[in-house]
């Protein structure tokens, strides 16, 4: 059973008779940092929400995985939601960014809801369109963009979506999310070092240049 204060101050757009189904039938689950809330290969049985922290969506192909985008308060998993239509097993991985508070609906009521409440389906149409957005950003970038200019992207985004200059983060692990190796990342962030837009001091990095 979901817990009423968080639905109302998360969602606050829901209104009464939604917020009342959802502590009938929905889940909050707390997630810890680097928690899997649904894995590539798995079947879906809930669609998750955001209410609190940040989530990583990535696929993985031939063992590389790949960052898709990230997931925040109060938006729902678009690739979740994509799959409350089929049985095929999912082709992403949503991992949880530091600790997240994850509201889980199970697929059968999101189906009801999406036509019974409106509240509801403009949270799904709202998610659909950033996360579009998202991976256009990302295609473009991959087609358009060196790697170093996705690499600062990257880290911009990181410390926006955070709220903090100062990441927590290792060169494999970015390395990981750009689809590359850790000696070419490091060999990057020398050099954005150099340039000086960060500080980097062992796992730490501090983005200098505030123009996100």
């Amino acid at each position: 059973m979901a817990n009423t204060n968080i639905l109302e101050k998360c969602l606050p757009d829901f209104g009464k008779e939604l917020i009342e189904e959802i502590e009938k039938s929905g889940t909050i689950k707390i997630f810890s940092s680097t928690e899997y809330i649904v894995k590539q290969g798995q079947l879906i049985r809930y669609l998750p929400i955001v209410l609190e922290g940040n989530v990583k969506a990535y696929s993985e192909e031939d063992g590389m995985p790949f960052l898709l985008y990230y997931i925040q308060q109060g938006s729902a998993c678009i690739f979740s939601f994509v799959h409350l239509f089929n049985q095929n097993p999912i082709d992403f991985t949503a991992v949880s960014e530091g600790k997240s508070v994850i509201l889980l609906i199970p697929i059968d009521k999101a189906k009801q809801w999406l036509i019974q409440f409106p509240s509801f389906n403009s949270l799904i149409i709202d998610a659909f369109q950033k996360h579009y957005n998202d991976l256009l950003h990302t295609t473009k970038q991959i087609i358009c963009y060196k790697l170093e200019e996705r690499l600062w992207d990257y880290l911009k985004t990181k410390a926006k979506i955070s709220g903090t200059s100062e990441l927590t983060i290792s060169h494999k692990s970015i390395a990981d999310d750009l689809g590359t190796t850790r000696e070419v990342i490091s060999r990057l962030m020398k050099k954005i070092e150099l340039d000086k837009k960060v500080i980097q001091n062992n796992r730490k990095i501090k983005v200098l240049i505030s123009d996100f």
